[in-house]
Formats: C-alpha cells, structure tokens, sequence
C-alpha cells in the first residue's frame, strides 16, 4: 500500500515539474515574439526632388508638394 502511494505521488511531482516547464518555456517564446513585434517597422524610403538623394522619409519635408531632404541647399531651393 505505502508503495503504490509513493508512486501516485511521484507521478503527482513529475506531471507538476513537467507542466512548470513547459509553462516557462512557453513564457519565453511569448517574450521574445513581445521583443520581436516591437521593433520598429521597416521606414519607407523617399527620394528628394531637388538633390536626387534617397532618405529615410522621417529625413525628408514637403516642400512645394515635392518631397526635399532637409538638408541645406534642399531647403532653400528656389523653385523657379
């Protein structure tokens, strides 16, 4: 009798254990998915109207309804 309860609560401990980790292991492919979804998005690339540069569009204003880098000389160009 004492046996068969020492194996029933052995077998209690290994489900207990097995489910643990598989619930932990589980919490880190839902962390690194979190990390992953948060990097940023890819930025679209926009090409200046005046200089010919290609830049990242947080980079570049509407000048005109054209798209200028903000560099210097793109924007003061005189759009003549």
């Amino acid at each position: 009798m004492v046996r068969i309860l020492i194996l029933i609560i052995l077998v209690a401990l290994f489900y207990y254990l097995c489910k643990r980790f598989i619930t932990f292991m589980n919490a880190d492919s839902d962390e690194a998915k979190a990390r992953k979804h948060n990097q940023p998005a890819e930025e679209k690339i926009v090409k200046c109207a005046y200089c010919g540069t290609h830049i990242p569009e947080r980079e570049s204003m509407l000048l005109d309804d054209k798209t200028v880098c903000k560099q210097q000389p793109c924007q003061h160009h005189d759009a003549t």
